[in-house]
């Protein structure tokens, strides 16, 4: 936890002056706001570990944790100009800067790996294990739905909630582990003793490696002070690769028919800065 906040820390630092020096670049949108966050939640992988389809693996099953730090750049100043007038961007959209990182622990689920089936091939599934571990950075456009300068300000009470959807584009850093309790469990020496449409080779590497992704949300604000937020967040992250978590079957007929993605379901804690 250490390590990673060590290495977390001067690159957040580093986007969040980034952004402050070019905000200027803004000023056709009308003065510049800026807030910093964190967030924490659960992250559902879905990769070639378990079941396609089946919820275990999907949802349920191949879960862990997620953290991260946020910076969002907002296009108006709204906690002192009470009375301004801007535009409709301005009133409904700010940019989010997010580092973040997950990790999971990767089983198998489904009716291969069920006490019932007893073959060879069964247990070499049934031994076959993993983890995947990301680290995220990049950003997101929000759309919130209602008017950001007017629940920014506190003017009124009563307008409590800002629900919003995102869009963005987040970079990933990915280290994936592969790991089996078959025969002598090195599969590395011996990829045969992998399930049959890993045991090929070319179809699994634990290396680090990067890659791009799409991400979509949705969720809401609340407001908690006069300069602070809490929110809640369910977010889908499309990976453009199929080895975040080390495999990758090539047969054709191995049912290999998407890359990997994540569900991270989080809540946060906003500051306003300026």
């Amino acid at each position: 936890m250490i390590k990673i906040a060590k290495i977390l820390t001067p690159i957040f630092v580093l986007f969040l002056f980034t952004n402050t020096t070019s905000a200027q670049n803004w000023h056709k949108f009308g003065n510049t706001s800026h807030e910093i966050g964190f967030m924490s939640g659960s992250a559902h992988f879905t990769t070639d570990y378990g079941e396609r389809f089946l919820f275990k693996s999907n949802v349920g099953g191949n879960v862990g944790v997620g953290f991260g730090i946020i910076h969002y750049l907002t296009f108006v100043d709204y906690r002192y100009r009470w009375n301004q007038q801007a535009s409709w961007w301005v009133d409904h959209f700010r940019l989010r800067n997010e580092i973040s990182y997950m990790s999971a622990d990767l089983d198998h689920f489904g009716q291969y790996v069920d006490e019932s089936r007893t073959s060879d091939q069964a247990d070499r599934l049934r031994a076959m294990s993993g983890k995947s571990r990301t680290l995220n950075l990049g950003t997101q456009i929000e759309y919130h739905f209602k008017n950001i300068t007017d629940f920014g300000s506190r003017r009124d009470p009563d307008n409590k909630y800002s629900p919003y959807v995102s869009l963005g584009v987040l970079g990933v850093f990915y280290d994936p582990s592969l790991y089996s309790s078959y025969g002598d469990g090195d599969w590395q020496a011996d990829q045969s003793i992998l399930y049959q449409k890993w045991a090929i080779p070319g179809t699994v590497n634990d290396d680090k490696g990067f890659a791009f992704s799409i991400t979509a949300g949705v969720g809401t604000r609340k407001k908690l002070g006069e300069y602070s937020d809490i929110f809640v967040e369910a977010k889908w992250q499309y990976y453009f690769s199929n080895w975040i978590d080390g495999l990758n079957a090539t047969d054709p007929s191995a049912n290999n028919l998407f890359n990997d993605w994540n569900m991270f379901i989080h809540a946060g804690y906003i500051y306003y800065l300026n």
